[in-house]
């Protein structure tokens, strides 16, 4: 048996962090549906989201794989980015 065997994910952990990034994808869905429908809606801004919700969208396909380290840091990173942009501050 090998010495550090990745912990196992309940269902529970995996559905949080599911979740957590599932909030962060609408949050960007919603926030590009109201930039381009503006009048005169901001190219620039609406290719930011939408690379950040492609960026998003990959943790949700390694999430798939995360070991229960990984699913607790794609949830913790994934609560404190909705919570940064609901504040208005920029993720990086």
């Amino acid at each position: 048996m090998p010495e550090s065997e990745p912990a196992h994910v309940g269902q529970l952990e995996f559905e949080a962090a599911r979740d957590a990034v599932l909030a962060v994808l609408a949050f960007y869905a919603e926030q590009i549906d109201i930039e381009e429908r503006r009048a005169e809606p901001d190219d620039a801004l609406v290719g930011r989201l939408v690379q950040e919700r492609i960026v998003c969208g990959a943790v949700l396909r390694e999430l798939q794989v995360a070991d229960a380290a990984g699913v607790a840091r794609i949830t913790e990173t994934a609560r404190a980015d909705l919570a940064r942009l609901e504040e208005g501050r920029p993720l990086r």
